[in-house]
């Protein structure tokens, strides 16, 4: 393994470390309704998620980040993040 691909693994580790944190601030998020902060997170998840190989997760995110901006009805996109995440976490 190369000293990138150790690195690049490190990466996403710590990625996977954080989903449980991940979704707990993505949880306040929308619990308290405020888009411009569940668009922001879903972003960095999008970017995040993609770059280290979750294409489910990264769809999933960029989805909500659309919705939110768009004001739309975002329930069934938080609803698909959540699961993916915590599918993930689980699979830690």
């Amino acid at each position: 393994m190369s000293d990138f691909d150790a690195k690049l693994a490190e990466l996403a580790a710590r990625f996977t470390a954080r989903v449980p944190m991940e979704r707990s601030a993505l949880a306040s998020a929308l619990a308290t309704g405020d888009r411009i902060a569940i668009a922001a997170l879903a972003h960095k998840l999008s970017g995040i998620a993609g770059m280290f190989g979750y294409p489910g997760i990264s769809d999933a995110a960029r989805e909500l980040e659309l919705s939110a901006e768009r004001g739309e009805d975002i329930a069934a996109e938080a609803r698909l993040l959540d699961q993916s995440l915590s599918a993930l976490e689980g699979g830690r």
